[in-house]
């Protein structure tokens, strides 16, 4: 007997997907920052961490407003198979392609569409819970940056080709057609 699933509002699948894919999506770009010798006096932990709490908000503020019931699920596949396949075409990853894929979008993907989404009695009530978590984005967003300016701010310029290595520009750079 199977049992019934809970619906899933889309905000928390924005939220879980972005956790998912600044987590796991950006295993390269965690692998290189590990490997800085700038951080090597035990500061990588807290460095990644809030980087990963960084792109994690970013993420979740861009998924926000694509949080409807109709959209968010699309939005999340579409960013989970391009996510694993950018991630696999840097080659960074010591692992088969078809395990790095499963593991990367496989296992997400059937529990995103295994699960029902909860939809809102009305538009409005929709779009102020669309906001809501837009806000609250962007609140950490704009905390982590200020807490964090001085750290990111050298980092990332003496090491911006680490930029690179975030899984959407290194999709986007591959379907240039030059």
């Amino acid at each position: 007997m199977l049992t019934q699933r809970t619906p899933q509002s889309p905000q928390r699948l924005a939220v879980l997907g972005s956790v998912w894919l600044s987590c796991a999506g950006q295993l390269p770009l965690w692998q290189a920052l590990q490997g800085l010798p700038e951080l090597a006096d035990g500061r990588a932990p807290v460095f990644i961490g809030s980087t990963m709490v960084l792109v994690a908000a970013l993420f979740t503020l861009v998924f926000s407003v694509l949080a409807w019931p109709r959209v968010i699920r699309w939005a999340l596949s579409l960013a989970l198979l391009g996510t694993a396949w950018s991630v696999q075409a840097t080659g960074l990853i010591e692992m088969p392609a078809l395990t790095q894929f499963t593991v990367l979008a496989g296992g997400p993907l059937v529990w995103l569409w295994s699960h029902p989404v909860r939809r809102q009695e009305d538009v409005w009530t929709q779009l102020v819970h669309n906001l809501g978590v837009a806000m609250v984005a962007a609140g950490v967003v704009a905390a982590v940056l200020i807490l964090s300016v001085a750290d990111f701010s050298w980092m990332w310029l003496q090491h911006g080709s680490l930029l690179e290595l975030l899984s959407p520009v290194h999709f986007w750079k591959s379907w240039r057609f030059d």
